[in-house]
């Protein structure tokens, strides 16, 4: 017991001082950068002119943009029951989370005749199938689809689209009048809604030209993890400052894969080919990838922060490696598919959500970009080469840190969860650990030129379930002695 009471002592210790060690890859990446570059090319004169340039657009201008847009701008929220709902939840060896996912799904509160629960079963060699076959005997609306072993396995996309094209197409389809009323869930196997999200979302669909409502995501085992905790102020800075501030221009939100939603009807719209690719099998971000593609189709998408789904998040470094990896890989795809081939601006859309698609996508590169003039300024610094620039350096590398006030309006917004004394000493350490994307988005470029699309599964837990287990073992020994 005493050595469980100095791990949880020691934890955040631990994990502020990795948070800033991990942080550090960049300067050897510059440091590395810095002799290569040399020796390839002694005395070489650069002109940084062009990167201040563009991180002062990509960077400082779009962040002002966005804390004025969210000054200004309203987005109107309520409450209604006016649509079914049919909630899609892929799953694969999620015995740890299921129960507790689907138990809080089903229990929210809207009429259980205008929802139901879909559970697609992708491959779970665990007890997964088995919790659900249980709940089910309790819930008359819950549904379980197992996914043909040849069909398993091949990540999220493929198993949401054989939930929705193989069952809910052929069936729910069929009863559901008007159809525009029809509204598809989607939930990862670790979410818990708040118990008014269906109502909340309901209301926005109420407005005939929205095709996507995304809600806040949050992270549940912030007190657990440091870690979890910067990711969870993560969230709640840059995602919700961005989503809110998009909602309000152009209605061009982009969807995330937990607490997301989707009106039937545009579903269709937007599919790929042969009736049954709605998610796009190869893409890592298949909610970004298909947010994107009903902009492009004239629907709108919104955001609403009044109502939250919490999601676990990741307790390591290494897992929080291959995740944002995955997430950059495929915003790289999505970039590729919809901007660099000039799908975005061959749509037949306003020019704001033009600008404002290709913009969010190409923030992607921003950490790369500023990879890059730290090692232009470690090159200069150690003279090993010339650096021009039309504007100041002090200037240069302000703009990389312009997302600053983003940061301080998240924790603002949450202050009764991260008071004042808190807040000051988190700004410094989540601006620090924001530089985890630098060595994620180049792991990503190289996947990107060299290899094809992989799923790369986000590892479960759920801290109940294994203190309960812990507590068991504990009390067998103990009676064992």
């Amino acid at each position: 017991m005493a050595d469980v009471l100095i791990k949880g002592a020691l934890a955040p210790i631990t994990y502020v001082a990795v948070t800033i060690g991990v942080s550090l890859i960049a300067p050897i990446f510059m440091l590395a950068a810095t002799i290569g570059i040399s020796l390839a090319a002694p005395g070489l004169i650069l002109d940084g002119t062009f990167l201040t340039v563009y991180l002062l657009i990509t960077c400082t201008l779009y962040n002002l943009f966005l804390m004025v847009v969210l000054g200004t701008g309203r987005v109107r929220e309520g409450e209604d029951m006016a649509h079914y709902f049919s909630i899609i939840i892929p799953a694969c060896n999620e015995e740890y989370v299921i129960r507790e996912t689907l138990e809080h799904i089903l229990n929210l509160d809207y009429p259980p005749e205008l929802f139901e629960v879909i559970m697609v079963n992708d491959g779970s060699t665990d007890n997964t199938e088995n919790i659900v076959r249980n709940l089910q005997q309790k819930y008359s609306n819950l549904k379980l689809i197992n996914v043909p072993v040849w069909k398993s396995g091949r990540g999220k996309s493929s198993a949401l689209n054989t939930g929705f094209a193989d069952f809910l197409l052929t069936w729910r389809g069929l009863e559901i009048r008007p159809r525009d009323r029809w509204i598809i869930g989607v939930f990862d196997a670790d979410a818990i809604p708040d118990k008014n999200m269906l109502k909340k979302a309901s209301f926005q669909f109420t407005d005939p030209h929205v095709a996507g409502v995304q809600t806040l995501v949050r992270i549940k085992n912030r007190k657990e993890s440091f870690l979890a905790k910067l990711q969870d102020i993560e969230f709640l800075a840059f995602a919700r400052v961005v989503q809110f501030s998009r909602t309000i221009f152009g209605g061009s939100v982009a969807l995330g894969g937990n607490g997301q939603f989707i009106r039937a009807t545009a579903l269709e719209n937007v599919v790929l080919r042969n009736d049954e690719e709605y998610w796009k099998r190869d893409s890592l971000t298949e909610d970004l990838d298909l947010g994107i593609r009903l902009i492009m189709k004239k629907w709108e998408n919104r955001y609403i922060g009044s109502t939250v789904v919490y999601q676990e998040g990741v307790e390591t470094w290494h897992s929080l490696f291959r995740q944002r990896t995955r997430w950059s890989w495929g915003t790289f795809q999505a970039l590729s598919s919809h901007v660099l081939n000039l799908k975005v601006w061959k749509a037949k859309i306003g020019v704001k959500k033009k600008i404002d698609a290709t913009i969010y996508l190409i923030h992607i590169t921003v950490p790369f970009v500023v990879l890059l003039c730290w090692v232009w300024f470690g090159l200069s610094v150690f003279g090993f080469i010339g650096l021009r620039n039309a504007f100041p350096l002090a200037f240069t590398l302000a703009n990389s840190f312009s997302f600053f006030p983003l940061i301080g309006y998240g924790l603002w917004r949450e202050r009764g969860e991260y008071p004042l004394w808190h807040m000051i000493p988190l700004l410094f350490i989540v601006t620090v650990y924001t530089y985890h994307w630098i060595p994620c988005i180049i792991s990503a470029i190289i996947k990107t030129l060299t290899r094809e699309p992989t799923w790369d599964k986000t590892p479960r837990f759920n801290h109940r379930v294994l203190y309960a287990q812990d507590a068991k073992k504990f009390a067998e020994e103990l009676q064992e002695v």
